[in-house]
C-alpha cells in the first residue's frame, strides 16, 4: 500500500476486495493514508512458504462521513488471515497509536483462521498483547469496532468479541474451535463439518445474530459505513460495557465444582469464598486455576463473578495485587459451548482482568503447570507480568495440528523448537516470561504467604 491512495473503484461488496481495497471501499472517497511498514515473517521460509509484506494485515487511517478512523484488515488470502508475530504486533501497535491519536473509532475488518501454527509461542503471546492493547484503547475512551467480513476462528474470535460492537458479515462464520476441531474431538454426531446447515447453525451470521451475540450486515458498503457511524456513536464506557455484559452472560457458578486447594502453587493460600474461586495468600490475592477443568464458559463466569463481587467495586479505593495462576488443560471444545459462544465469555473475561488493571490493582500472571492455547490467552496472558515455575510448559498448538500441518518430527519440535517447543524456556526466550521462579522466589519477590510449617 502506498502511503496515500485513491481507490479508483466504486464496489458495493467489499468481501471479494483485497484488504487494503476492503479498507479504501469504506473510506470517504476512497482516500487511505497507509501505516503500513514492511514486516514479513522471518519465521515462514524453513516451512517452505513465502511471507508477505505486510504479514497478512493491512493498517491505515481513513474517515467515515468526516470522522477519523484508523483501520486494519485482515488477508484471508495468505495463510487464512492467520496471526503471526509480526500480524500481532501491527495490530497492538494500531491500538497503542489509537490512544494517543484519538479518533472516532479504530475498526478491524477480520477474516482469520487464528494464531499461526507455523509460529505458534511468539504468534500467541504477540496476539495477546494484542488484545492487551485493545481494552487499553477502549479504557481510554476509543470505541473498537470489529467486523467479521470472512470467517473468523481460534484467537481472532476473541479479539472480535472483546471490542465494543461486533458485527457479522452474513457470509461469514466466527467460533473460537472451528468445525473440523468439534468433529475430530467427538465425532460427526455432535457437529458434521461436511455438512453447511449443521456448521451455519453453529457458527454462521443468521445463527449468532439470532442469539443476540452480534449484529449481521449484508455485505454493501453504505450499510457497512452506517453501520460504523451508529456503533461509534452508541460505545458505552469501558466500565459500564464490562458491568453490562457480565449481567448479560450471568449463569453463576458451576454446580458441584469443589473448591481446588492452591497450596501446591502458593503455599499458605486460603480460600476466600466457598467457591474457592479467590484464595488470600499473604498480601497477595489469588484465582483459582482450571486444574484438571477446561476452561469453559461456566469456569470464566465463576471467576469473573467473583472478581466483580470481590475486588472490583468501583466505591472501593484498595489497590490490591492479584495473582492470576494458570493451569489447565485449554478451552471447552464441544457444539454446546460454541452454541453458547463461548468466545465472547473468554473475551469478557479478558475484559474484566482489564477492568481491574483500569482500576488500579496490579496483575500479575503465575503459570504453575500447563498454559494451554486460548485459556492462557485470556488468563494469565492478560497479566502486564507473568512468571513461571520451571516445569511449567506452554501449549500454544497442539502437537497433533503441528505434525498434520508441517510434516515434521513433533516429538522433537515439542521440546526443541523455540516457536513450537512446550518448556517454558523456549517462551521465555521470546520475552514473554519475567522471570522464571520457584515458589520460594515468588513469594519473595510479591510477599506471598510462607510455607506451612
Amino acid at each position: 500500500m502506498s502511503p496515500s491512495y485513491v481507490s479508483q473503484k466504486d464496489p458495493s461488496e467489499i468481501r471479494p476486495l483485497p484488504s487494503t481495497a476492503r479498507i479504501a471501499a469504506l473510506a470517504d472517497d476512497g482516500i487511505v493514508t497507509s501505516l503500513d511498514g514492511s514486516r514479513p515473517s522471518p519465521y515462514l521460509d524453513r516451512f517452505g512458504l513465502a511471507a508477505q509484506d505486510d504479514d497478512g494485515v493491512a493498517t491505515a487511517r481513513i474517515e467515515v462521513a468526516g470522522a477519523p478512523v484508523i483501520i486494519a484488515a485482515q488477508d484471508e488470502r495468505f495463510l487464512r488471515g492467520s496471526v503471526g508475530a509480526n500480524h500481532g504486533e501491527a495490530l497492538r501497535a494500531l491500538f497503542v497509536r489509537a490512544q494517543h491519536e484519538r479518533p472516532a473509532a479504530i475498526v478491524v475488518l477480520l477474516a482469520s483462521g487464528g494464531v499461526r501454527l507455523h509460529e505458534a509461542n511468539a504468534a500467541e503471546l504477540a496476539l495477546a498483547r494484542a488484545l492487551r492493547a485493545l481494552f487499553d484503547a477502549r479504557i481510554a475512551g476509543v470505541p473498537v469496532l470489529t467486523i467479521a467480513v470472512g470467517d473468523v476462528f481460534g484467537g481472532s474470535s476473541i479479539l472480535a468479541c472483546a471490542a465494543d460492537c461486533t458485527a457479522l458479515l452474513t457470509s461469514a462464520r466466527i467460533g473460537l474451535s472451528g468445525p473440523k476441531v468439534i468433529e475430530s474431538v467427538h465425532g460427526k454426531w455432535e457437529l458434521d463439518a461436511d455438512r453447511p446447515d449443521d456448521v451455519q447453525a453453529v457458527f454462521g451470521a443468521y445463527a449468532r445474530a439470532s442469539r443476540g451475540n452480534v449484529d449481521r450486515i449484508v455485505d454493501d458498503v453504505d450499510a457497512i459505513r452506517g453501520w460504523i457511524r451508529m456503533a461509534a456513536a452508541n460505545a458505552l464506557p469501558f466500565a459500564d460495557q464490562v458491568v453490562k455484559t457480565q449481567a448479560l452472560l450471568a449463569t453463576g457458578a458451576p454446580s458441584g465444582l469443589a473448591p481446588l486447594p492452591l497450596r501446591t502453587a502458593l503455599p499458605g493460600a486460603r480460600a476466600d469464598d466457598t467457591g474457592g474461586w479467590l484464595w488470600r495468600a499473604g498480601e497477595l490475592w489469588a484465582t483459582r486455576p482450571a486444574g484438571s477443568t477446561a476452561f469453559g464458559i461456566d469456569f470464566a463466569q465463576g471467576l469473573d463473578t467473583a472478581l466483580l463481587t470481590k475486588l472490583l467495586d468501583p466505591q472501593s479505593n484498595a489497590r490490591e495485587t492479584i495473582v492470576i495462576v494458570e493451569d489447565s488443560p485449554g478451552h471447552e471444545v464441544s457444539r454446546a459451548a460454541e452454541m453458547r459462544f463461548i468466545s465472547r465469555y473468554l473475551a469478557h473475561h479478558a475484559a474484566v482482568l482489564a477492568l481491574a488493571r483500569s482500576r488500579g490493582h496490579r496483575l500479575v500472571g503465575f503459570l504453575v503447570g500447563t498454559g494451554h492455547s486460548a485459556a492462557f490467552f485470556v488468563n494469565a496472558l492478560q497479566a502486564p507480568e507473568l512468571y513461571a515455575l520451571p516445569q511449567s510448559r506452554v501449549v500454544a498448538m497442539e502437537p497433533a495440528a503441528i505434525a498434520r500441518v508441517t510434516g515434521l518430527d513433533v516429538a522433537n519440535l515439542i521440546e526443541d523448537d523455540l516457536l513450537l517447543g512446550q518448556p517454558i524456556r523456549h517462551f521465555a526466550a521470546l520475552g514473554g516470561v519475567e522471570a522464571i521462579v520457584d515458589l520460594a522466589e515468588f513469594a519473595r519477590r510479591f510477599g506471598g504467604a510462607r510455607q506451612d510449617t
